[in-house]
């Protein structure tokens, strides 16, 4: 998959990670936002999305990706981005790189968090929690 990025408007293709532990769901929030998102990022020239995702989870999150599936049924986009959504099996401990993230937490899918409305609508796909 090749990336799309438009320098003036910033529209570009997503890699966004599912990562989800004893009933919870990793969320991450970018310094300067009050919204939760699912971690991911940009795709690099000539990267692919699988690895694109375990990049960016790396970097954000220090979890290793063990596993990558594609969930294309949970793919969306916004005016910005287009979010390529995976199922991602991780290892390690969390550790966030406070440079770009301000927070990151395993959530219930319960208690009340602001969250970026592409995350509510992958929530949806998934029908989680269950």
């Amino acid at each position: 998959m090749v990336a799309i990025y438009d320098d003036f408007y910033g529209m570009r293709d997503r890699a966004t990670a599912v990562v989800r532990k004893d009933g919870f769901l990793l969320l991450v929030r970018d310094r300067g936002f009050r919204q939760f998102s699912l971690p991911g990022g940009g795709l690099r020239p000539g990267e692919s999305a699988e690895e694109a995702v375990s990049r960016e989870l790396a970097e954000e999150t220090g979890l290793r990706a063990i596993t990558v599936d594609a969930l294309p049924r949970c793919r969306t986009c916004d005016e910005y981005n287009t979010y390529l959504v995976f199922e991602v099996e991780t290892e390690g401990s969390l550790c966030i790189d406070v440079e770009e993230l301000s927070e990151a937490r395993w959530w219930d899918g319960r208690t009340n968090l602001p969250l970026f409305e592409y995350v509510k609508r992958v929530i949806d796909r998934l029908h989680w929690p269950g």
